[in-house]
């Protein structure tokens, strides 16, 4: 089944109201409300290209794939790489961060753009 990630994407993003952000893109309350908990059970088209082209992003950063009982399997099929996978919030992550690992991340992201 695919699942929408927007929630994920807004705070990978830095946006800090979604539900706002949602309803300024058109999104009616109770469709943004279930985007935003996870209970949305379709997506429509258009507010699918709204979100990717508002977060510049691809429907494959959006979607992910999330294997149902009885579903068949995806071992062999271009979907395997669309299963969610543990991904890391940097924004949170940097927010947790002490003085010392926010210089070694600063350090570290130096020698990145270097290259």
């Amino acid at each position: 089944m695919f699942v929408l990630e927007i929630k994920e994407m807004f705070a990978q993003k830095g946006v800090v109201k979604p539900y706002a952000l949602l309803l300024r893109m058109g999104i009616p309350r109770t469709r943004a409300r279930m985007m935003l908990n996870g209970t949305n059970k379709n997506v429509n088209l258009a507010d699918l290209f709204k979100f990717c082209t508002y977060l510049n992003c691809t429907p494959k950063e959006l979607l992910k794939v999330v294997p149902t009982k009885g579903s068949i399997a995806l071992q062999n099929t271009p979907l395997q790489d669309w299963i969610k996978k543990e991904d890391v919030n940097l924004i949170h992550e940097m927010i947790s961060m002490t003085p010392e690992e926010m210089d070694k991340m600063k350090e570290f992201y130096k020698e990145l753009k270097s290259k």
